[in-house]
């Protein structure tokens, strides 16, 4: 065993602690206003991380802007509308009630759509259509499908396209903003593939307006060592490859309810996390 190795780790640990702990001792003392780290602060936390083996690829800002909660609810949808959409007005549809909504079947299409509002369509068919998919032509027929099938969102911003080797199509991850934040639990997800869209989920939050006034939130390096106190991970170096401000709306059973202002962290381009901006607290 490699002790000289150990007791570094060791003592690195201690120290990530000790910081922490006095950070969340001045978080209570300080008024919300008086979040920004001094310069003394910083260097500690960004010495911290370069010995976890932490590499800062964003450019990390020094503070973060001041929010306040988000009040949100669920989208409310024309159904007639959404399914006249997706199979046309004269269609005669199979309708069954399902536990939290109703499920139409037409041919080998099917629509099921909740009553509070997600929409699941299943397509289980397999005639090829575009027997050379790229990306970028599942990009273009993605948001060609959303135009073309009732009451999609206009907001909808690309965010993710990942390769899927079993269907050889493109898994597509649309995301909401709100004056720029990002809003988490609203998004849309599409799988295109030489069969056409096989399958596309959407879970379209509404934004109803802030509540209270704004507050201090905790920089962005603080948020990325509570994440790094947090994880474990045996891949090194950890690399931070996303950070932005916004909101983590978490599903209620509600007409509706408030959203907590967070950090959004992404490592290695694959694993994110969220970490509240007022608490430091993570959010699982």
């Amino acid at each position: 065993m490699d002790w000289k190795k150990a007791i570094t780790i060791l003592i690195a640990s201690f120290v990530v602690l000790n910081i922490f702990m006095v950070l969340n001792l001045w978080f209570r003392e300080r008024p919300v206003v008086e979040f920004a780290l001094t310069s003394t602060q910083q260097s500690e936390i960004e010495e911290v991380l370069k010995q976890r083996g932490v590499i800062l690829q964003e450019n990390i800002p020094k503070e973060g802007e001041a929010q306040a909660l988000l009040e949100m609810s669920f989208r409310h949808i024309d159904e007639k509308k959404i399914v006249e959409g997706f199979f046309g007005k004269d269609a005669v549809t199979d309708i069954t009630q399902t536990e939290n909504g109703r499920s139409y079947v037409y041919g080998h299409y099917q629509l099921i759509i909740t009553d509070n509002g997600f929409i699941t369509f299943l397509n289980n068919g397999d005639q090829i259509l575009w027997p050379n998919l790229t990306r970028e032509q599942a990009e273009k027929e993605a948001v060609n499908f959303m135009k073309s099938h009732g009451d999609i969102p206009e907001q909808a911003v690309l965010d993710k396209v990942t390769y899927d080797e079993q269907s050889n199509g493109y898994l597509l991850e649309f995301i909401r903003y709100y004056d720029d934040y990002y809003l988490y639990n609203s998004y849309i997800t599409m799988l295109v593939t030489p069969s056409g869209v096989k399958t596309y989920y959407q879970c379209w939050l509404e934004p109803l307006g802030y509540v209270g006034k704004k507050r201090g939130v905790i920089s962005p390096l603080t948020a990325i060592l509570r994440v790094i106190t947090e994880i474990e991970t045996e891949h090194y170096p950890i690399v931070i490859t996303g950070l932005e401000q916004g909101y983590n709306s978490k599903l209620y059973n509600a007409d509706r309810w408030q959203a907590a202002p967070v950090w959004k962290i992404e490592i290695n381009d694959s694993d994110t996390f969220f970490v509240n901006a007022y608490t430091g607290e993570m959010e699982w």
